[in-house]
């Protein structure tokens, strides 16, 4: 097949493709790149002396000598995004994935592509450690079986962390990543609504147009910060053009310092943590990069309650940007989850405003149209249905957007589990200040005592619903 004709199978352009070399030799698996910077979309194994005026020919005239015995090249793909084959044409969607997890983690040239191994793992220092190395897992059976489930698994400064596409090539460049005035950051413990708000934020700077979007993936639109490709990761969003607007899940202690110092906007969003807890369950069961969990939703809670999950506690996560947003109310908006679903016109409002983006009102509307839970989980573009790797998530055993409701968590707990959640809630949270509605009818009974109580404190009444 002819480079024409490839590109022509694959619809793909040839503007957007760069060819460099690897190097394989069979015997040691050791490797060599002939590029300095390569950002990986694939890569295809061609017999370079026995294929020419293919693809390989140009791979030929970057090899430097001649070919040593037991030695294949690869052609490796370089792509303008995280392992992205396809582009949009029209109203056109991406088609397909080439790329797998399994492929990227579990084969040796994947492995090298994203940098997993032996002799490198020890390279990342003190502060990044592999997670079934912890020495502490036999005192807690359960918190061990969760770790040693979670693929290749990173403690990040006493942080637990997935593996797959949380470099330690990024976790390393964090602390020092420059961050721009006009950046926008959305913050959450995950499954608190990050989609919600990064297609809101997106809309909002873009008019409150959904024209402009309906094509673009949102993950084109909102960066991720500490998940990406392994190599390059940090180059490409520091070479984005502003503003930029991004996402992370790390806890205050772990983003850059020129975030927590800055003048940027961060946005935090926050949701009720029972409610939390069983959207985390799902998610787990669905995402290959975190296990696909196949325990208990009684093991799991434990866990959530413990804070042995990956990102840590929910109230270790939740209650440091508490204090931020208190101490820097005019840099940081805190929201919830709760409050998104309950007046989504008047939250667009109100993040606008605080991105000093005004809106008119036939913009709201248009936002909070196309960001109702009906509508998202309908929208290829943010559902998580179409996604440049293959194999990040399981749709068989959960949706990424499931229910998007409030007191969900009733059909789940216990009565037991809800009284230990409940003192554990109100010991965490006493005197925080900060109000989480954990079921509709309590808007109804603030409104009907006054409506300015805010009280963290769940009383017995509710802790037995």
């Amino acid at each position: 097949m002819n480079t024409e004709d490839w590109r022509k199978r694959h619809n793909l352009r040839g503007s957007y493709i760069y060819l460099h070399v690897a190097q394989l030799r069979i015997r040691g698996l050791n490797y060599r790149l002939e590029s300095d910077d390569v950002s990986l979309g694939a890569v295809f194994p061609f017999n370079i002396k026995n294929s020419p005026g293919t693809v390989c020919d140009m791979a030929k005239k970057s090899v430097v000598g001649g070919a040593a015995e037991n030695t294949l090249y690869f052609c490796i793909l370089n792509f303008s995004f995280m392992f992205n084959l396809y582009r949009f044409q029209g109203k056109s969607h991406l088609k397909s994935a080439m790329l797998s997890l399994k492929f990227l983690y579990n084969t040796p040239l994947g492995s090298f592509v994203t940098g997993w191994r032996k002799k490198r793992e020890g390279k990342s220092g003190k502060d990044i450690v592999l997670a079934d190395q912890d020495p502490t897992l036999d005192l807690d059976p359960l918190r061990a079986s969760y770790i040693c489930s979670i693929p290749r698994a990173q403690w990040f400064k006493g942080v637990l962390l997935q593996g797959y596409l949380v470099h330690p090539n990024i976790l390393r460049g964090l602390d020092d990543f420059e961050v721009r005035d006009d950046d926008v950051f959305i913050i959450t413990y995950p499954k608190s609504g990050t989609t919600w708000t990064e297609e809101i934020v997106s809309l909002i700077y873009n008019d409150g147009n959904p024209n402009k979007v309906k094509n673009k993936l949102l993950n084109y639109r909102v960066e991720h910060l500490e998940v990406g490709r392994p190599i390059g990761h940090l180059r490409h969003l520091r070479k984005l053009k502003s503003p930029r607007l991004m996402a992370t899940h790390l806890p205050l202690s772990l983003i850059p310092k020129r975030l927590r110092q800055g003048k940027c906007k961060i946005i935090y969003v926050v949701r009720n943590p029972k409610d939390n807890a069983v959207s985390y369950y799902h998610h787990h069961r669905m995402s290959t990069f975190l296990g696909n969990y196949k325990g208990s939703w009684e093991d799991f809670l434990y866990l959530f309650m413990k804070g042995h999950l990956v990102y840590g506690s929910w109230f270790d996560h939740v209650l440091p940007y508490w204090r931020f947003h208190q101490e820097h109310p005019e840099r940081m908006l805190f929201i919830s989850f709760e409050d998104l679903k309950l007046d989504l016109p008047g939250m667009v409002s109100k993040i606008a405003s605080f991105l000093e983006r005004p809106l008119s009102a036939d913009a709201i509307d248009a936002i909070s149209n196309h960001c109702t839970f009906e509508q998202m989980k309908s929208n290829n573009m943010v559902n998580r249905e179409v996604l440049p790797i293959s194999d990040l998530f399981d749709m068989t055993q959960s949706k990424f957007m499931r229910k998007g409701i409030i007191g969900d968590w009733k059909n789940y707990f216990t009565d037991e589990q809800n009284i230990d959640f409940t003192k554990l809630y109100n010991e965490k949270m006493d005197g925080s200040g900060l109000e989480i509605i954990f079921d509709p009818e309590e808007i109804d009974n603030r409104n009907n005592n006054g409506g300015n109580a805010a009280n963290t404190k769940l009383d017995n009444m509710q802790s037995e619903t």
